[in-house]
């Protein structure tokens, strides 16, 4: 298992090392960063828009009042 883990780790190191790999990884870390900003200012806005405690409070209310619907 040592060998295959050693192999490994230099085949990282090399593709690390590669100028292309490293412009690769940079492109790909400001796009995660612009989808995971975005995101979150969704989340934000509808945060806003509905109290996240209060709707947790009603759905506890309705779970523990057993006024669900039972079809």
């Amino acid at each position: 298992m040592s060998i295959i883990r050693h192999l490994m780790w230099a085949a990282f190191k090399r593709a690390a090392s590669d100028p292309k790999v490293q412009k690769k990884a940079v492109t790909t870390a400001v796009k995660v960063d612009e989808k995971l900003t975005k995101t979150a200012d969704k989340v934000v806005e509808f945060a806003v828009e509905k109290d996240p405690m209060r709707e947790a409070g009603r759905a506890f209310g309705k779970l523990f009042s057993g006024s669900n619907d039972k079809g």
